[in-house]
């Protein structure tokens, strides 16, 4: 295009060209030079640095290091047999090697594990996959007063590394930082209840006066359609005193022989805290006292919207069916 535009009228300039064409004015140019200079438009085979002989030692000893312990680094294996990191990165691109980020994944014990399968069974088929109705789900969770050490990564622009103000380049963090616990649940048809915010830990009694009645019962009650209300097992959610407030406010609840043990998985508020928490560190700042908490927690949950609560809710069905599915 370059050319054609040129050879109709050789009195055009470069920059008026790269106009029309909306190019760099530097391509332009080159093209239009290297048109002059050998009347074409393609580009002299390149003369890069071949690259080296293979070094089969070296190979056998990165591919043999890797099969024995797959989490070790380029600069570990550099470091190892002595070469430069790029020899290397190169050795394990030519062996098809790439690099993964590990999983978390909770630490239970065999016996953990088949409990854990054997109630997600029991909850898929006879939860899941027949009751027609919302699903409630609570938890508690601490949170550091001070929102700018919660987790998240926080990033800073310049042009030399660390050419800023010391509040800009580094995160702050207390030995023994002072935290809240809260309280909340969310259902599958995105409602939030309000959340509850103490110090300390929570028993029986607060966890029936403070949460279940003022707080739980109303989001149940607001239904139209039938609830079942989910908790983490917790000893006080399945405390006899709870249980007995179960049964006279007719709160149907999942029994804790289908309740799996330690599956942060299937229980998406553990999502949507971070994504509170998130929120909270974003933006900033810090609680005082409870009330504030309370306020800046509910702002930034209320924040979350409808949508992305049922979105988190819908994934319980597929990744419980997972659990029960694994071989380990």
């Amino acid at each position: 295009m370059i050319v054609h535009k040129w050879n109709e009228n050789p009195s055009l300039s470069g920059s008026s060209i790269a106009k029309s064409l909306k190019l760099p004015k530097s391509t332009v140019n080159k093209v239009i030079k290297r048109y002059k200079e050998s009347l074409t438009v393609d580009q002299a085979p390149g003369r890069g640095r071949k690259p080296g002989p293979v070094d089969k030692k070296l190979t056998q000893k990165v591919m043999k290091s890797l099969k024995n312990n797959p989490g070790l680094s380029i600069r570990d294996q550099a470091k190892k047999f002595k070469t430069s990191a790029s020899n290397v990165f190169n050795i394990r691109s030519r062996l098809g090697y790439k690099s993964y980020r590990s999983v978390k994944q909770p630490n239970r014990t065999d016996k953990q594990n088949l409990v854990a399968k054997e109630r997600a069974r029991r909850l898929y088929d006879e939860v899941l996959t027949k009751f027609d109705g919302c699903l409630l789900m609570d938890d508690e969770t601490y949170v550091k007063m001070d929102f700018k050490q919660l987790p998240g990564q926080k990033y800073y622009s310049s042009t030399i590394r660390g050419n800023v103000p010391n509040k800009f380049k580094y995160i702050l963090q207390d030995k023994f930082a002072k935290k809240l616990m809260i309280w909340q649940a969310i259902c599958s048809c995105g409602i939030k209840s309000r959340a509850y915010v103490m110090t300390g830990t929570m028993n029986a009694e607060l966890y029936i006066k403070e949460c279940l009645q003022k707080r739980l019962l109303p989001v149940i009650q607001s239904h139209n359609s039938p609830v079942k209300f989910w908790p983490d097992l917790a000893s006080i959610h399945y405390a006899r005193s709870t249980m007995n407030w179960y049964e006279a406010n007719e709160v149907d609840v999942i029994p804790k022989n289908m309740n799996p043990p330690n599956c942060p998985k299937i229980r998406p508020i553990e999502e949507f805290w971070s994504i509170v928490k998130g929120k909270l560190n974003k933006n900033g700042g810090a609680a005082k006292d409870i009330p504030q908490m309370q306020q800046k927690w509910n702002r930034q949950a209320g924040n979350v919207s409808i949508n992305l609560v049922q979105k988190l809710m819908s994934t319980i069905k597929p990744r419980t069916r997972e659990i029960f599915r694994l071989n380990k």
